[in-house]
């Protein structure tokens, strides 16, 4: 998410940037059916990608804040993740702690609590504003 952040800063996006291309393309290659993502804590201490058995508010919402920033072409992509956020938000407006988010020195598993609502909020409102009122 920081790096496409980073890169939309100086002007890299999709469209003119293949780092960015890829970056997107590898995110995408990961969505899962629901249309949110899943990764692992593992992922840092064996240093690859390693699937979450489940989707994770957090990873999705670091994902799609990730191809937001990047101008990715597919808003369909997005707009599914959209919908699994909005699907996973609690009657009292909150999101449920779901599996460890982050990692110390590659061996101390942390869970960040407010992550759930910070960046859920931030992906959400990131889509209001580029998008608009569209139905989802």
């Amino acid at each position: 998410m920081f790096a496409c952040e980073s890169l939309s800063s100086v002007g890299q996006f999709y469209d003119n940037s293949d780092p960015v291309r890829r970056a997107c393309e590898f995110l995408l290659s990961k969505q899962r059916e629901d249309g949110g993502w899943g990764e692992s804590y593992k992922s840092c201490e064996q240093h690859r990608y390693v699937e979450h058995e489940e989707t994770q508010v957090v990873q999705t919402s670091w994902a799609l804040m990730a191809l937001m920033a990047a101008r990715c072409p597919d808003k369909a992509a997005i707009q599914r993740g959209i919908r699994m956020l909005m699907g996973r938000q609690q009657p009292d407006g909150q999101w449920k702690q779901e599996a460890i988010e982050g990692i110390f020195n590659h061996s101390c598993s942390i869970s960040y609590g407010n992550y759930k609502h910070i960046f859920t909020i931030w992906a959400l409102g990131r889509y209001g504003k580029m998008y608009g009122d569209e139905t989802l």
